[in-house]
């Protein structure tokens, strides 16, 4: 009687478990590499003090829960603009006019000192990303000091948005010290080849295939 190979009668598709870890490690660098394109999206909104409002129709809309981290001003008085609006829920409120002249500026320096996937795939000794830090710290600080009125900066609060995005430029910077993104990505690649290779060598020396 003839016997039928059960691995070639169904289209299977076997997966090791470490090869799998590999493959989910992989995959979980790829997923933050794509993040990257919508962080600063994320921080623009974050900026101009917004949340997202999903309703039940399926429709969404940005709200004002926050000020603005910069906002516009009446040249005259120095106090912060304001106007009401009206939401799709009917709530008619009052909020901050967000200086998006600011945001986009400081968007921009955060782009250029890390915030892209250009960047998180060099590879930067730890002493260039100190040093880099200390000039994007000082440029910072001069940047919000003489721009303090126009772009509406609470004195009160300026340390303290000057360390939040000093922070962003720092964790972005860290991820490539010494290239250990792109070599954490190079040594999981490595693993999927390796395990790939020992699995054909493993079939061909099978008695059924």
């Amino acid at each position: 009687m003839e016997q039928t190979n059960p691995t070639n009668s169904q289209n299977t598709s076997v997966s090791y478990p470490n090869q799998s870890d590999e493959g989910k490690a992989l995959a979980s660098i790829a997923s933050i590499l794509n993040q990257t394109d919508n962080l600063l999206p994320i921080l623009r909104r974050e900026f101009r003090g917004e949340a997202s409002m999903q309703y039940e129709d399926g429709s969404m809309e940005y709200i004002q829960i926050l000020k603005p981290m910069f906002v516009r001003v009446n040249q005259e008085t120095q106090e912060p603009l304001r106007q009401k609006v009206k939401y799709k829920t009917g709530e008619i409120k009052e909020i901050y006019l967000p200086n998006d002249e600011a945001i986009e500026e400081i968007l921009s320096m955060l782009k250029f000192m890390g915030l892209n996937k250009i960047t998180m795939m060099t590879n930067i000794d730890e002493k260039t990303i100190l040093q880099d830090l200390l000039e994007f710290e000082c440029k910072l600080a001069a940047v919000l000091g003489l721009k303090q009125k126009e772009w509406g900066i609470d004195k009160e609060l300026m340390p303290m948005i000057q360390s939040k995005i000093k922070t962003m430029v720092q964790d972005a910077r860290y991820m490539c010290c010494n290239g250990s993104t792109i070599k954490a990505i190079q040594k999981t690649v490595q693993r999927i080849e390796q395990f790939s290779e020992g699995e054909k060598s493993t079939r061909k020396l099978s008695p059924y295939t």
